[in-house]
């Protein structure tokens, strides 16, 4: 299923590169450290980061 997502993906950006769409699931692919936002944008990112920690652990 991980392999399906990532073609569909990689044809999206392929055809579409410069709509804006592609662009946001671009970002969302590459979860990145938040530049600046709220106290809660800074929560998730934590709680991404000790998931993915523990995750990588398994």
């Amino acid at each position: 299923m991980k392999n399906l997502i990532q073609q569909t993906f990689r044809k999206i950006f392929k055809e579409n590169p410069s709509k804006l769409s592609t662009k946001a699931l671009e970002r969302a692919s590459n979860i990145q450290r938040p530049r600046a936002g709220t106290p809660h944008e800074w929560e998730d990112y934590e709680r991404y980061l000790k998931e993915f920690e523990k995750e990588k652990s398994d």
